[in-house]
């Protein structure tokens, strides 16, 4: 942790850092298996859990370095030193493995009095962004001022208009207010999907009572069903024709009036349909009955 702290102290050190390891790896694998190579072997394997740590806890403005990099090592890596993970120095320091998908508050207090403050940035940084982007794409209606968020503060970060504490206080303010939004979506009962509907429903204000918003949030998913299962079905005009026309039917059945607007919000509606179907039926790692109930 003393090691990432001085390599941490910004993303220029870290770059060099990177680039002299994979110099230095190079020549390693070069020379390998001289004794001399034998004598150093410990220290390799240090210097790649520090790598590890540089690449796992990275932010944006170091990320193409980093894919160059780990495409290299894919390369170059000797296969005399095996590919171990970083310590998990959470777990040491904390005595015990925190949950930190969701941060609470007695987490976020104890990471924030730890003495690396580099190292707790970074960390902290990454878990809120690994938490937040996968949910601001299928819900930019609830997430995306988090994100908006996280962006500002580390282009201050960044710029060095405010320090490293004061980041570490942003990040934290940052990961209460996404707690709170996060209860709340928790207590509505509604499966991902369906808080994306409900979300843009209430943004738009296409309903007085979030009653029925929430009721045709649920209609819209129900109905949605029969067309993902097409596949490609966001390129045929005729199938998307027929979905506008089902949401329409949706809408004007729950009162909605607004025969102006009616037109502009079918569409947004299968936009965010498209969001959130088509692109998570074409990742291989995932599919529709990935969509969970909170939690």
């Amino acid at each position: 942790m003393k090691a990432y702290e001085k390599i941490a102290v910004d993303e220029e050190k870290k770059k060099i850092f990177l680039r002299n390891y994979i110099k230095l790896k190079k020549i390693y694998t070069l020379a390998s298996p001289h004794p001399e190579t034998i004598k150093i072997k410990d220290d390799i394997m240090f210097f790649e859990m520090i790598k590890k740590m540089i690449i796992r806890y990275q932010i944006r403005s170091i990320r193409e370095v980093s894919r160059d990099i780990e495409y290299e090592m894919h390369q170059l890596i000797s296969k005399s030193i095996s590919a171990q993970e970083p310590i998990d120095i959470l777990s040491l320091i904390l005595k015990e493995k925190p949950t930190i998908s969701i941060p609470d508050d007695e987490f976020l207090n104890r990471i924030k009095n730890l003495e690396y403050k580099n190292y707790v940035f970074d960390v902290l940084y990454k878990i809120l962004e690994n938490e937040i982007n996968p949910k601001l794409r299928i819900n930019p209606y609830r997430y995306e001022k988090f994100s908006k968020m996280l962006k500002e503060t580390i282009e201050k970060y960044n710029a060095k208009i405010i320090e490293t504490a004061q980041a570490i206080d942003e990040l934290i303010e940052i990961a209460k207010k996404y707690k709170i939004a996060y209860e709340e979506a928790k207590k509505l009962n509604l499966r991902d999907d369906e808080l994306a509907f409900y979300d843009m429903l209430n943004s738009e204000k296409i309903f007085n009572d979030e009653r029925i918003a929430y009721e045709v949030a649920k209609e819209i998913t129900k109905e949605i069903s029969s067309f993902v299962i097409i596949p490609d079905w966001d390129k045929k005009q005729n199938i998307r024709s027929k979905l506008r026309t089902k949401l329409k039917d949706i809408l004007i059945k729950r009162n909605y009036i607004n025969y102006s607007k009616i037109e502009e919000l079918s569409k947004n509606l299968e936009e965010l349909a498209k969001n959130i179907y088509f692109k998570v039926q074409n990742n291989p790692l995932t599919s529709r009955n990935s969509f969970h109930l909170y939690p």
